[in-house]
């Protein structure tokens, strides 16, 4: 099956990372969701976790705000922190986005660092 495209949003003033309806739906609805970090790939994703455990660091989605109008959201310091030292330019005050792909198959969305770009307010 063919990848699809999404988009994560991090807002660098609020420490808020929001994950799109569109992008839980497709990494299949999970109960929990981890927010991994890749350094030498210069990559973030999104992994589906059907159980929380102490070693997973996964958050607990509210799924009635999945099923209404919102987006989950995240509020994460160490997450906006570590994209501040992957990548150049980000200011605190500001929102932006990046653009990944969901791999079907393996319920993960994936962002590339060099897609983030500041979003208007």
């Amino acid at each position: 099956m063919e990848d699809t495209h999404v988009t994560l949003s991090v807002d660098m003033k609020k420490h808020r990372i929001r994950l799109h309806k569109v992008t839980y739906r497709l990494i299949g609805q999970p109960k929990y969701i981890q927010l991994l970090v890749n350094p030498n790939a210069k990559a973030v994703a999104v992994r589906a976790v059907e159980k929380m455990s102490k070693d997973n660091q996964a958050y607990r989605i509210n799924k009635v705000k999945m099923e209404s109008d919102h987006s989950f959201e995240i509020y994460s310091r160490s997450f906006c922190e570590k994209l501040w030292e992957l990548t150049e330019g980000l200011e605190s005050g500001y929102s932006y986005r990046m653009n990944g792909k969901v791999f079907l198959s393996q319920n993960t969305a994936v962002f590339s660092l060099k897609t983030l770009h500041r979003t208007e307010r």
